[in-house]
């Protein structure tokens, strides 16, 4: 088994900190809905819940990434979302290769705003680029029929034959 962990002290600035934060402005456009039913107050409360669901209850930010050959487990605030690969119908990487990030949804049509949506910022993660190749090819492998499978394959392919010559 492998595991990715996020380093701890970006982990506390960068998905924690910034929860509380959230949390606090949920409190203040409470407060003023409250007092004013203003519909901008009303709005922030609603955007902040969603990133407070995000940050703290689906642990869309994971701090822990287990990896076996069976099975994915992503790992935040004493709570986990496991995965069997067998059991995987789709999953997605959206790739941001400049700043190492990655957007995963597993399984979308069956899993909801509580469960299957993950932002992997892999630069913060031990062995980060590892990490980050791997979920791509894991994507390829999965769904090997799609065009950008067969682009990585290509690219692939092409690097083998300029490195050769």
């Amino acid at each position: 088994m492998k595991k990715y962990i996020y380093q701890k002290k970006y982990y506390q600035f960068k998905v924690v900190y910034i929860g509380y934060f959230t949390a606090a402005i949920a409190l203040f456009s409470l407060y003023q809905f409250i007092i004013s039913r203003s519909a901008l107050s009303g709005l922030v409360l609603l955007i902040c819940l969603y990133q407070l669901i995000n940050t703290f209850v689906s642990i869309s930010n994971p701090e822990e990434i287990d990896i076996d050959d069976k099975s994915i487990t992503f790992k935040a605030f004493n709570k986990e979302h496991k995965y069997l690969f067998k059991d995987i119908l789709d999953f997605r990487v959206k790739d941001f290769p400049l700043a190492k990030k990655i957007y995963l949804r597993i399984n979308k049509d069956t899993s909801g705003l509580l469960k299957g949506r993950y932002w992997i910022d892999c630069s913060y993660f031990n062995d980060g680029d590892e990490l980050f190749s791997y979920l791509i090819a894991k994507e390829d492998e999965m769904h090997p029929d799609t065009i950008r499978a067969y682009a990585h394959r290509s690219n692939a392919e092409a690097n083998k034959k300029e490195k050769k010559q």
